[in-house]
């Protein structure tokens, strides 16, 4: 979390509930100009023409810029939609309301500015004060809300076939699950977001009733002291022991692995008992935009396994795999590498050979993806580390970025990697003490890595690695003379040579990242901690903490 910025956030806490909705937006036809639409602030808003250049101010808008693919038209974006791909070539505008959001955005110049419901109407008018043409939309209160903004976002950026086609597949799959759990045993659900959760007519309540599951901060007034059993609020810790939840849903804004709470009031819970916790990915189930749906698929996968093998996974399936399957490699122009499978069905095994760069002495040269689970189509990106001091006693010779595109890091049981390296450049140094790091926060993990062949012909090694989860891996070589200039981080582990693939077994490493969506409006004092009466301070802080989930929106 940006926790230097919180009490800024926590100002941005806005009544975002019992508001009419996102709107209809017309769900067939082309796109037309001009257009318009009738926003948040109850403005008329019309856009004359097809937008060449758009700012988005909350990563919900972004992701659904990405998704309908209207992602080009993007300019800049907020500071938390850092994790789609290409958001770094955009320029960063903020977090929202701050003076530097609307200087940068002006500096900008868009032709539209896409505002989430958690932008303050001042600011809003202080944009438009400058010519600008800007769009506020309103709260999301369930997922067909999400589709209609999605359908909405489409028609104000000339994108409509690419929105509603991806809307299309939204409201398939949500029924495809609907279907499936209609008479299901629902488990008792409680959503946990710094000592916040959801009630009713918030898309986050939504994707847990629509996965099978029952909200239970929907069903016990006690939960909320006010007894108002809307919107986002506070958690009353003696209304847990009551509601007694057999799975916690957390946000990986605040943790970093899948574990029941640790306070009192959790501790005789069935999820505390059984070890019932799912980790979420907060920029999925944070944003009202279309991944939203992927959060129902993943809930529905864990509260009732069986229906979701018997009764969706085919379905799903089938409907992704309209159109061309296979595997593509893409070098982009700012030097990344885009490795994208499409339509591969049932397929749970995934082979990239990258093409060779120019003139370079060591680099990936193949990306094995091996899934937990079907996921037919996804997008890995590899991006140059940049420079990285390397383990003492070693020397860097590369490092790469990983990130994942429509894939769950849970989806990937593990990933394993080649690399090339030019006898040239390793110089003095022994090729069998090549290899490949993970970094782990604050400091290197070593991978067994094995030498896999050598081509005596071209004078390369190759070298082969297994990893878990997205993160900057780094390849380097023992070399002694390296030791005397850097101070200690990790000892590296020798590299065996081998004619065969390595079958190590990958440890699992999660690294989560902050983001979250939910903006609680605090109407009444919030109690959190283990127990009632926790303090007015706790109390205080729970809210700036929650507050922060808004600027993600």
């Amino acid at each position: 979390m940006h926790t230097t910025r919180l009490v800024v956030v926590a100002l941005v806490l806005v009544a975002t509930l019992g508001s009419p909705g996102v709107g209809t937006a017309a769900a067939d036809g082309d796109c037309a100009f001009p257009v318009t639409r009738t926003d948040a602030t109850g403005t008329p808003v019309t856009i004359a023409e097809d937008p060449d250049e758009v700012v988005t101010l909350n990563p919900s808008a972004a992701q659904t810029m990405y998704e309908i693919d209207a992602w080009g038209d993007v300019v800049g974006v907020s500071t938390y939609a850092d994790y789609l791909p290409g958001a770094d070539e955009r320029t960063t505008v903020g977090t929202g309301n701050d003076d530097a959001t609307v200087e940068r955005t002006i500096a900008l110049d868009p032709d539209l500015v896409l505002a989430p419901d958690i932008i303050d109407d001042s600011t809003v008018e202080q944009l438009r004060s400058t010519g600008l043409t800007v769009y506020k939309f309103e709260a999301a209160e369930s997922l067909d809300d999400v589709v209609a903004k999605t359908r909405l976002t489409g028609e104000l950026v000339g994108a409509c076939e690419g929105a509603d086609e991806r809307a299309d597949t939204m409201e398939r799959r949500i029924g495809i699950v609907e279907d499936a759990v209609a008479d299901v045993e629902r488990p008792r659900v409680l959503y946990e977001f710094f000592a916040y959760t959801t009630g009713t007519n918030t898309f986050i309540h939504d994707i847990i009733e629509t996965a099978g599951g029952d909200n239970v901060a929907a069903d016990y007034p006690k939960l909320n002291k006010s007894g108002n059993l809307e919107g986002f609020y506070p958690v009353n810790a003696e209304a847990v022991v009551i509601a007694n939840p057999e799975w916690v849903l957390l946000s990986s804004d605040e943790y970093d692995t899948a574990r029941v709470p640790s306070e009192a009031a959790y501790e005789e819970t069935v999820a505390a008992e059984e070890g019932n916790a799912v980790l979420l990915d907060a920029d999925l189930v944070s944003q009202a935009a279309p991944r939203s749906v992927d959060v129902v698929l993943r809930l529905v996968r864990t509260f009732h396994p069986g229906v979701y093998e018997t009764e969706i996974e085919d379905r799903i399936d089938a409907g992704a795999l309209e159109g061309a399957s296979g595997t593509t490699v893409e070098r982009l122009p700012d030097g990344t590498t885009s490795l994208q499978a499409t339509n591969l069905g049932r397929t749970r095994q995934v082979g990239f050979d990258l093409p060779p760069r120019r003139n370079a002495t060591a680099q990936v040269s193949r990306v094995n993806v091996t899934l937990s689970t079907l996921n037919p189509t996804f997008e890995l990106r590899l991006r140059d580390g940049g420079n990285r001091s390397a383990p003492n006693g070693t020397r860097a010779l590369e490092s790469v970025r990983l990130s994942g595109n429509g894939i769950f890091a849970g989806d990937v049981d593990h990933l394993t990697l080649q690399f090339a390296v030019n006898r040239s450049r390793l110089g003095d140094a022994d090729p069998d003490t090549v290899t490949l790091y993970r970094a782990n926060g604050t400091d290197w993990t070593p991978l067994r890595t094995t030498r896999v062949n050598a081509t005596n012909a071209s004078d390369t090694y190759v070298y082969e690695a297994r990893t878990t989860g997205f993160s900057t891996l780094l390849l380097a070589v023992a070399d002694p003379e390296e030791a005397t200039n850097r101070s200690a981080n990790v000892t590296p582990t020798g590299t065996a040579t081998a004619t065969a693939t390595a079958t190590a077994t990958a440890t699992a490493t999660s690294t989560p990242r902050a983001t979250t969506d939910a903006p609680p409006t605090a109407t009444t004092t919030p109690t959190p901690g283990s127990a009632p009466g926790f303090g007015i301070i706790a109390a205080l802080v729970a809210m700036v903490l929650a507050a922060a989930a808004g600027v993600r929106r």
